[in-house]
């Protein structure tokens, strides 16, 4: 039987637990509590289970299919990209949505491009394959602590 690998978890519970740096590809799904406590690794997966980047504080993390509950739980730094998801089990007290900026698109699609290149997945295929598109089925999340301070260095760009 072949499995595909976006829809099987290949990673169990707590991957990614006080990450300081690096990159990590997961080329399927990850168990509960994937990239707690965060704190400097670019990730990419493609599917998570329960808080995911709980406690995060640095780093982007970016998330291709399904979620559970609860992501972004004391989250307090860094930056997360969602495919595809309605937003009904982001913890909205620590994480809210923001406008992707020219610069976040530029960045999330050099980090899929990556992660296509090492992985060859068939959904990071599809989505750079219509890039135009799919780069709108995107939202990023941020502490809310950061949203106003964001906003503001996005007008301040604009208007300079």
């Amino acid at each position: 039987a072949r499995y595909e690998p976006s829809e099987n978890a290949i990673i169990g519970n707590c991957a990614l637990y006080g990450a300081t740096g690096g990159t990590f590809y997961v080329h399927g799904q990850a168990g509960d509590r994937f990239a707690v406590r965060n704190s400097g690794c670019t990730a990419v997966v493609e599917g998570t289970g329960l808080h995911a980047c709980e406690y995060m504080t640095n780093g982007t993390v970016v998330i291709l299919g399904g979620t559970s509950n609860n992501i972004g739980a004391g989250m307090t730094g860094g930056e997360l990209f969602l495919y595809e998801e309605p937003g009904s089990k982001i913890n909205k007290e620590y994480i809210g949505a923001v406008k992707l900026s020219s610069q976040d698109e530029q960045k999330l699609k050099a980090i899929l491009e990556d992660y296509h290149k090492e992985t060859q997945s068939t959904k990071t295929g599809y989505i750079l394959s219509d890039w135009e598109n799919a780069k709108q089925q995107f939202k990023k999340y941020i502490p809310v602590s950061m949203i106003d301070e964001e906003t503001k260095t996005e007008k301040a760009s604009v208007e300079t």
